[in-house]
């Protein structure tokens, strides 16, 4: 089956919620996506089906991952790696030089694939998570150029 990045659309909004209340949990609330579509943000569909995204907030030569997820039922094959690195170039492409996010203290697998992506740890936000509380690493990953021959630096 045929692995596609592509920018969401408004029209993506009911999946990319049933796609947040399926992964994690405790969801955001609806009134949390208002204002995505006004921020570059991508889904991983395989075939017809959306089985993943990742939102950005983009403002000049810096973007924030706001959110990421998979349904479980396709984790661990490759799906998000593929999203993060295909966004991380789009982005790139369009001028973005510093990314940032945060992640749970916890999530060993996504810090890797973080670090995987040139992302270091910058510092921890104390409790930042509930549902459990847990701490969150705050990482970036830092690029001289965004020009496309310089991609291979993923």
């Amino acid at each position: 089956m045929e692995r596609l990045v592509r920018e969401l659309t408004l029209e993506d909004f009911p999946e990319v919620i049933r796609i947040e209340r399926e992964t994690f949990d405790e969801p955001w609330p609806p009134a949390a996506f208002d204002g995505m579509f006004n921020h570059p943000n991508f889904g991983v569909q395989l075939g017809n089906q959306l089985i993943g995204f990742i939102l950005y907030n983009k403002v000049l030569d810096e973007a924030v991952i706001t959110n990421f997820a998979v349904l479980k039922d396709h984790r661990g094959k490759g799906h998000g790696e593929y999203l993060l690195e295909q966004s991380m170039k789009t982005l790139r492409d369009r001028g973005c030089s510093r990314f940032y996010l945060e992640v749970r203290q916890s999530n060993q697998v996504a810090i890797s694939l973080y670090h995987k992506y040139g992302y270091q740890s910058l510092g921890i936000r104390k409790g930042y998570y509930n549902a459990p509380t847990e701490d969150a690493v705050v990482m970036g990953a830092f690029f001289t150029s965004t020009s496309k021959e310089d991609d291979d630096d993923l």
